[in-house]
């Protein structure tokens, strides 16, 4: 399902109405001092969880407990959340301030994985649940067309008129180099 583009189109005029409004309430000067308050609060914030979500990613491997994909998407959620922050704007703020509730993370994580689940499930996106990867009676395995190759390039001269070079790194001739004459 895709994001339709019209709210993201009408978000700034409605954050605009809504500092209006809310001005005309409160005063221009407490919504001034709420913008500038809220942006210096997500600086530090993406600033200090940049570092942060690397450690916690990094310390989770060290310790073989946690999954770092899950770390790294917890930081991604409260990255996503101060930037937020700093976009002015009430609603942006809100929205940017609920990034930050562990539970609210915790619910978007799930509904953000079930939706990548049964995306690569249905554009067949995992190539080992459709048994593309089969052993054989050998022990090795089927399909693939992977080949390694450590020695230099052949040339086409070299190859089958069937095979496809995928990588050439063509040597230089006899007839490229100047000391050869003609």
């Amino acid at each position: 399902m895709r994001l339709p583009i019209l709210p993201l189109l009408l978000l700034p005029f409605v954050e605009l109405w809504l500092m209006i409004v809310i001005g005309g309430e409160v005063g221009a000067l407490a919504v001034i001092a709420w913008l500038v308050g809220m942006i210096i609060v997500g600086l530090n914030l993406l600033r200090y969880l940049g570092a942060s979500s690397m450690l916690r990613a990094a310390q989770g491997v060290r310790n073989g407990g946690e999954v770092p994909a899950q770390s790294l998407a917890d930081g991604l959620f409260k990255a996503v959340g101060a930037v937020l922050l700093i976009i002015p704007g009430f609603i942006s703020d809100v929205v940017g301030i609920l990034c930050f509730l562990p539970w609210v993370r915790k619910w978007l994580l799930r509904r953000w994985m079930a939706k990548i689940a049964a995306n690569s499930q249905a554009f067949g996106a995992n190539p080992f649940a459709s048994g593309a990867f089969r052993r054989t009676s050998s022990g090795g395995y089927q399909a693939g067309n992977v080949y390694e190759h450590q020695g230099a390039a052949h040339t086409k001269s070299d190859q089958a008129e069937d095979a496809i070079l995928i990588d050439q790194h063509p040597e230089s001739s006899p007839k490229d180099s100047p000391s050869a004459k003609p």
